[in-house]
């Protein structure tokens, strides 16, 4: 399988190495314009805390022209330019999967879809660190849910595309309702995200009898927001959802606060700014997520 990685960030790494120990397939990455020193090799520490190195094959524009799947690994803030960038290079075949946190205006995503390329979302919870330029750790083993965003796919392709990234990261699960799962996996980073990067703590930290209450307040304005998007979630299992991960991601580091830690910018914005613009939109108050979203904009401006 020809598979090109767009963005050499840590989950995109991750994707990249695990594809590319696969003999049957032919991966190469796409970095960033102002990456202009690309090394060699690219470092990998396994979730046993053993090192390997994965050589880097940098995607040209025949590559491109070959591709039968190409993954967007990218900060929401980037992805619309980054497609907008390659679309021209894009075959009409070719299998276009998003991946990214926090959620964004999708319509323009599939207006600009004019090869009408089938465009999958993925959601992933594994954990990986970016812990140097192209090295990476696997901090905690997940699942990835894809669905479709936009075209029409045979089952053939289905199990084809599944089969393949579940060959190199197991597991995924193929999702009809997509939308439902981008909406929980907000829930998640509404929470986790900016309480770990305001407080400086671990996934597990937050909870906290101190941050029970907060984290009720944050949930019920999504609950209201998800509820005029016609989806319906309650609080006992949003609030079930939240401890699980955050249980099974205690020792990690969140991608928001790595963020922060390293002088980023944030997806703050696609994610409680998200929910911000949405309450205004809805004539829904939503104090709490908006607070979040200010306080780490105020972050971002220090660093």
């Amino acid at each position: 399988m020809n598979i090109i990685i767009i963005g050499q960030g840590a989950i995109g790494l991750l994707w990249y190495y695990k594809l590319a120990q696969q003999a049957e397939n032919h991966v190469t990455l796409q970095t960033s314009q102002n990456t202009t020193n690309t090394p060699k090799l690219m470092s990998f520490i396994d979730i046993n805390n053993q090192k390997h190195q994965q050589v880097i094959c940098r995607a040209t524009a025949d590559d491109f022209k070959k591709a039968q799947i190409i993954i967007f690994c990218l900060k929401s803030y980037s992805i619309e330019k980054a497609f907008t960038q390659y679309r021209s290079l894009i075959n009409k075949d070719t299998v276009v999967i998003f991946s990214h946190n926090g959620l964004i205006d999708e319509s323009t995503l599939l207006n600009n879809n004019t090869n009408k390329c089938l465009l999958i979302s993925m959601l992933t919870t594994h954990g990986s660190l970016r812990t140097n330029a192209f090295e990476i750790m696997h901090t905690g083993e997940g699942f990835c849910d894809i669905g479709l965003l936009q075209g029409e796919i045979s089952n053939k392709q289905m199990t084809t595309v599944a089969q393949v990234l579940n060959t190199a990261l197991p597991t995924i699960f193929w999702q009809d309702n997509i939308k439902e799962k981008q909406w929980l996996k907000l829930a998640v980073n509404c929470v986790i995200n900016p309480l770990t990067t305001l407080h400086n703590i671990d996934n597990g930290q937050i909870l906290g009898e101190n941050l029970t209450q907060t984290i009720r307040e944050i949930l019920n304005e999504i609950i209201l927001i998800a509820a005029k998007n016609e989806l319906a979630f309650d609080l006992i299992e949003l609030k079930k959802m939240i401890e699980n991960v955050a249980k099974k991601t205690a020792k990690n580091c969140s991608s928001m606060r790595s963020d922060i830690l390293a002088k980023r910018k944030t997806e703050i914005d696609s994610i409680n700014g998200f929910i911000h613009h949405q309450g205004i939109k809805h004539l829904v108050p939503t104090p709490h997520n908006t607070e979040l979203w200010k306080q780490v904009k105020k972050l971002e401006k220090k660093v």
